[in-house]
């Protein structure tokens, strides 16, 4: 079943009638077994929306009674007989206590829940109708009842905009018997996007009953067939419906046609010009300029216009041969995408090599380089050191073919991405990115590109984080696409795949071209490899990176991963990452990385980690934890769990690795306690690789002279102390630590220290 839309907007605090609507809900249908009970907190939500529907699923004997609105639901509304105004005197109707219910959670006043139709609730429903852009009849029929009961609101959003309000009015106006009730809310949401081509369908007479899921719609054949042969200035004696249509089209990509009435006037077709010279439909002869025919109407309403246009870019997964980059070059194509590094599949090269450069080259081609080794998926992005490996292995795949400077490069983020999404995963990704272009590694001076959904682009441009964008449009149905136009430093945008007839013919992707990025017409010249030498570099660059990762995975829970990030760090040399000064407390933080080829590192106290196969840690590792909570008794100070708990949490989070503890006292106000970290076989799947690393963090407290001379280091407390904060903030469940965190807590473990050993020694 499809629940209708969604709550954008609503009470977002207790309020009483919504307590009462809640509790007449519990009480009236508890003892149904198909009842799921409500919180009685007052609050507007999905889940008391969705009581509502229960409610009238079970009063009215709907099949299956599921608390979301679908085709028996709706069937149902549509066959009750409609409810006017009552007498006070009438006898009590579950359904209206219903509507009442529902009218409160909208935000209406309905007066009570009596039963009784009256004044109020009249008003109420009045109120709602003319919200919502219906005829204020004050009437219950089908369309209250599927507004009201949906997750739909129908007053302005704080962030609503008012025009987009009046579209929403209008579209449930002229069309709500094939598209629903809309929300007019002012957002312009999924539904409201696919209401457009509902609407149209409505207007040519190609849909004529109720769409029960906007989902489903598309700008097919029978659309595009029944589309009228043009759209244009003064031309509107029956053309109204259609002209509104597109003005709501023109609005929702950024381009405000002046009303919405209807009237193809002079503003409209300047708007309809500027949106054909930005979306590159001109030129291509497909468009007369300020006319609308059905391509720039599906321009309007998707994201993927019409594939049928011809397009100057392409790209492409496959290693180009000379008669296939001739081919391309023959159709029209000036612009083709290839890839930096990657397979299709286990074994199918996609990366570019120096043959296909020169197959690409003697066509006249240009070539816009992307990297994707990934990205398909929400799961790539959330290892938080992704963007750094990434971006130093297109850096030096770009090199190695001669990719000449500034030169952008387009990153892929190929999945149906929410924006929360966005905010906490792909941001960070390309911020390290940024970070890493940004350092002397790129002395090429690459620019960042994205290759992704509309909003995606938009916001990473947004950002300055990103040059160029190469949109992914083919997918009209991504969160990220609907309702968003065009970022504004748009590239490329890919819109249509088919099968591109060669010898041999090969998979090939349309790509609208803005002229922005010009692309690489010519390659530096550098010292030429064969597939085979590529992939060894490329593979010499992972081991790099893997390295890379697991320091950064240990700096970060140490607050010291800045420091680690960029540039190449210096093997065997140690060096200061961080230095604190609270009053007569000096803290410093020291780390060194090291290729394990020889002993292991000394320590005092020592444990191996050991996870097994279902993630949790290992009975060996299990056993030694708790060995060293044996010997470690911290009862006497309150923290003896803490000791096995870091442990335990720091083996989880490393996976990996041998972690030694070691202490030296410098003076009676100064000692190091050092952090040796030796990861073990950083490639266990290779039986020919076996790389490992030791990264160690050398703490270095000491104490300025005071006049109060009870103020000493005590090494086995302080020794406890810094060990128990190290390993408490490598197993925080958290992607960083910042400085100010670090410095905190060693200070304060510092002074609980030396409260203990001053208490003791007075």
């Amino acid at each position: 079943m499809e629940l209708y839309g969604y709550v954008t907007g609503g009470v977002d605090m207790s309020d009483s009638n919504v307590l009462a609507a809640q509790v007449y809900l519990n009480a009236m249908f508890g003892g149904h077994p198909s009842w799921v009970s409500l919180d009685e907190d007052g609050i507007t939500g999905i889940a008391t929306m969705q009581g509502i529907v229960r409610a009238f699923q079970i009063n009215n004997n709907v099949g299956g009674v599921t608390g979301s609105i679908g085709p028996l639901t709706i069937a149902k509304f549509k066959s009750l007989p409609t409810i006017s105004k009552m007498n006070p005197n009438d006898p009590s109707n579950i359904n209206v206590c219903l509507i009442q219910c529902a009218l409160f959670c909208k935000g209406y006043s309905a007066g009570g829940i009596t039963g009784i139709y009256y004044n109020a609730g009249e008003a109420a429903v009045k109120s709602y109708q003319s919200d919502a852009g219906l005829v204020d009849t004050g009437i219950i029929d089908w369309k209250v009842w599927l507004g009201l009961l949906s997750l739909n609101w129908f007053k302005i959003n704080v962030l609503g905009d008012i025009n987009v309000r009046i579209i929403q009015q209008n579209l449930n106006r002229d069309y709500s018997d094939v598209i629903g009730i809309l929300p007019c809310d002012g957002i312009i949401d999924r539904q409201t996007v696919l209401s457009l081509i509902g609407a149209l369908q409505a207007e040519e007479g190609v849909t004529t009953t109720l769409i029960n899921d906007l989902n489903t719609v598309n700008f097919g054949d029978a659309t595009t067939a029944n589309f009228p042969a043009s759209l244009k200035i003064d031309q509107n004696e029956d053309y109204r419906g259609y002209n509104r249509i597109a003005q709501y089209g023109l609005y929702f990509n950024g381009y405000n046609p002046g009303n919405f009435n209807g009237i193809f006037n002079s503003t409209m077709q300047t708007m309809v010009s500027s949106f054909q010279t930005f979306y590159a439909l001109k030129n291509i002869g497909l468009v007369i300029d300020g006319e609308i025919n059905v391509s720039v109407m599906k321009s309007l309403l998707t994201s993927k216009g019409d594939t049928s246009r011809l397009s100057k870019a392409c790209d492409c997964a496959t290693v180009l041969s000379q008669a296939q980059a001739e081919s391309l070059s023959i159709a029209g194509y000036t612009h083709v995408g290839r890839y930096l590094t990657g397979y299709v599949g286990p074994v199918t090269r996609k990366f570019m090599t120096f043959d296909e450069l020169e197959n690409i080259q003697d066509c006249g081609l240009n070539v816009f380089p992307i990297y994707q080794d990934g990205g398909y998926t929400l799961e790539y992005f959330m290892n938080p050191n992704q963007g750094v490996s990434d971006a130093y292995l297109a850096i030096n795949a770009a090199k190695r073919i001669g990719v000449p400077n500034y030169t952008t490069i387009y990153f892929a983020v190929d999945f149906d991405c929410y924006k929360y999404q966005l905010e906490d995963y792909i941001v960070p990704y390309f911020n390290d990115i940024k970070t890493i272009f940004d350092d002397s590694i790129n002395d090429k001076h690459y620019n960042i590109g994205v290759y992704g959904p509309r909003y995606v682009c938009k916001k990473l441009y947004d950002l300055e984080i990103t040059t160029y964008s190469f949109v992914a449009d083919m997918s009209t149905g991504f969160s990220c696409n609907l309702g968003y136009r065009l970022p504004e430093n748009w590239a490329f945008d890919q819109f249509y795949e088919f099968q591109f007839t060669s010898y041999p013919s090969f998979p090939l992707d349309k790509v609208a071209y803005s002229g922005r990025d010009q692309g690489i017409s010519s390659f530096d010249s550098v010292v030429e490899m064969t597939p085979q030498e590529m992939e060894e570099d490329n593979y010499s660059v992972i081991v790099d990176n893997r390295k890379r990762e697991y320091v950064l995975k240990t700096a970060e829970i140490v607050g010291c991963r800045s420091q680690f990030i960029t540039g190449e760090y210096i093997f065997n040399q140690e060096r200061t990452l961080a230095e604190y000064d609270f009053g007569n407390i000096n803290v410093e933080v020291k780390g060194k990385v090291e290729n394990r080829g020889g002993s292991h590192p000394d320590g005092e106290l020592y444990f191996t980690i050991g996870i097994d196969q279902n993630g949790n840690i290992s009975t060996a590792c299990e056993n030694a934890i708790s060995e060293i909570e044996s010997d470690i008794n911290l009862s006497d100070y309150g923290i003896n769990s803490m000791i096995g708990d870091t442990l335990r949490g720091l083996s989880l989070s490393l996976k990996q690795g041998d972690i030694y503890v070691k202490y030296t006292l410098i003076s009676n106000k100064s000692c190091r306690i050092d952090i040796a970290i030796e990861s073990g076989d950083l490639f266990p799947e290779s039986s020919v690789i076996d790389d490992e690393l030791v990264v160690y963090y050398g703490f270095i407290l000491s104490i300025e002279d005071t006049q109060d001379t009870n103020y000493k280091f005590s090494v086995v407390i302080m020794t406890i102390a810094i060990f128990a904060l190290v390993v408490l903030l490598m197993s925080v469940n958290k992607t960083y630590v910042t400085e100010q965190e670090l410095a905190f807590a060693i200070v304060l473990f510092f002074l609980l220290s030396m409260s203990i050993i001053y208490d003791d020694e007075n």
